[in-house]
């Protein structure tokens, strides 16, 4: 199942409110194995840019974004041949200069003028805790959590009860049921 935010209360209510849902499952004798199905949040680098200082030193921020993707990651420039195969030209930072967030300091990015403008004078970074990934179905902020009917427990029954979980979750959660669990709740609701 899907545990959904409806009401946009944020990353970190929904990850609070799957907290609580598994723990609420966790106390339940009809669920077994009742977990997340994902990574926990992890460390990232934020980086803030100031747009006004940014234009303000004439710097746009398509440079600004050029200039990051072929520091950290790399910028495709194009093909040459040698010995009669095709190799690939990328261009990236030496390694030295992409180790470590405060080596953003070393970065300079041209302007409209030509000049360089250093990162530091338009930009800061700082680390903070997230998803590793951005979760979403039908159009809501997600959650993927998975379990089992407990040894004597339908699965029919096993889904009611985590219904009834959510509900007791603060307002604005909801749920969709997936894959199985959705056909058999589609397929439950046909007369014979």
């Amino acid at each position: 199942m899907e545990l959904q935010d409806h009401a946009g209360a944020g990353h970190d209510a929904l990850m609070a409110a799957r907290d609580q849902l598994i723990e609420l499952a966790g106390k339940n004798s009809s669920l077994t194995r009742v977990r997340h199905n994902g990574l926990d949040d992890s460390p990232q680098l934020q980086i803030d840019i100031d747009q006004r200082k940014a234009q303000a030193l004439g710097v746009s921020i398509d440079d600004i974004n050029d200039t990051l993707q072929t520091a950290w990651g790399s910028s495709y420039v194009n093909d040459f041949m040698d010995r009669g195969r095709v190799k690939k030209v990328y261009v990236q930072a030496a390694a030295k200069y992409r180790m470590l967030p405060d080596d953003i300091n070393l970065w300079y990015v041209r302007n409209k003028d030509g000049g360089m403008v250093p990162f530091s004078a338009f930009a800061t970074s700082r680390w903070e805790t997230g998803s590793p990934r951005l979760e979403r179905y039908n159009g809501y902020s997600a959650v993927e959590i998975v379990g089992e009917a407990a040894p004597g427990v339908s699965t029919g029954t096993a889904m009611d009860v985590m219904e009834s979980l959510v509900h007791q979750l603060p307002g604005g959660f909801g749920l969709e049921w997936t894959a199985m669990s959705y056909q058999e709740r589609l397929s439950g609701a046909q007369a014979p």
